[in-house]
């Protein structure tokens, strides 16, 4: 064996871990279970000011330019999916299953519920770490709210993707060609 490959020491890049860990599983099951107990969209509202005011990374979306446009835009995919704003708790179910990707056959309707509350936590939790982690972006707020959502739903809720991508009236991305370059319009 010659003396180049005894000496080889490759350096290993490893991921970083996550600045904040997520929920605990004895934390994400309380949270499901008192955000079942919500009666109607102010108590959702106070709900998500609390876990909007979670530490992330040592840093606190609340109180933060961010803590509007991410209340906002939670409350707009999130809020449709719980018993809060009425409609029919099994479309609600059907929809909200097809949203996070989950198989539901099987289970009572109470399971079903547990479930599906347990997954918004999670998306709220995941979107609250995921902008913690983006540091001082210098984009718009809005901006970053989407883009921390769009990530997170790839892998918590790759059902809102495709439903993003269907959402009738939405700017099907109008651009222009520029000489040798494609100029995007309304981005």
């Amino acid at each position: 064996m010659t003396s180049r490959l005894l000496a080889y020491r490759p350096e290993m890049e490893l991921p970083d871990a996550p600045a904040t860990p997520p929920l605990q599983q004895e934390d994400e099951l309380a949270l499901a279970a008192h955000l079942l107990e919500l009666q109607g969209p102010a108590q959702f509202d106070a709900f998500l000011a609390r876990q909007l005011g979670a530490t992330a990374a040592g840093q606190q979306v609340r109180g933060t330019l961010l803590e509007g446009p991410l209340r906002q835009l939670l409350g707009k995919v999130v809020a449709p999916l719980l018993p809060l704003h009425g409609g029919s708790p099994q479309a609600l179910k059907r929809r909200a299953a097809g949203i996070f990707g989950m198989e539901l056959e099987g289970l009572s309707p109470e399971d079903k519920e547990f479930e599906l509350a347990r997954q918004v936590v999670h998306l709220i939790d995941a979107v609250n770490t995921a902008l913690a982690q983006d540091g001082m972006d210098r984009r718009a707020p809005g901006a970053r709210v989407e883009t921390a959502l769009l990530q997170v739903a790839r892998s918590v809720a790759p059902g809102l993707l495709r439903q993003a991508a269907q959402t009738p009236g939405r700017d099907a991305g109008r651009w222009r060609r520029e000489g040798g370059h494609i100029v995007v319009l309304d981005c």
